[in-house]
């Protein structure tokens, strides 16, 4: 199996089992968080990455940010679902916090 297939792979499940759904508020913020969280963890190329979310400040969709920009871009998303909804947020990093504890 080459690199690419691999990655056709593992994008696949990505979108089966961490899907982009429209809604409102809440719930648009924390599937996005949840989604760029797995794309991250996965190691899926920016390039390759949802740009369902665009950046208010670069006008840009995530799949068009450097690697960095995307960094800041989610830790901002995450920040903001911290301070916003932490009951939603505590959700998708209860295990990172609970290492830091």
């Amino acid at each position: 199996m080459s690199e690419n297939d691999n990655l056709e792979e593992i994008w696949n499940m990505i979108q089966k089992e961490y899907p982009l759904v429209m809604f409102t508020g809440s719930s648009r913020l924390y599937t996005m968080v949840r989604r760029m969280q797995a794309e991250k963890k996965n190691n899926i190329p920016c390039e390759l990455r949802s740009g369902f979310a665009v950046s208010v400040k670069s006008g840009k969709h995530a799949n068009e940010m450097a690697e960095q920009e995307w960094e800041d871009f989610y830790n901002a998303l995450r920040k903001e679902l911290k301070e916003n909804y932490p009951m939603l947020y505590h959700k998708l990093f209860k295990d990172e916090e609970d290492l830091s504890n």
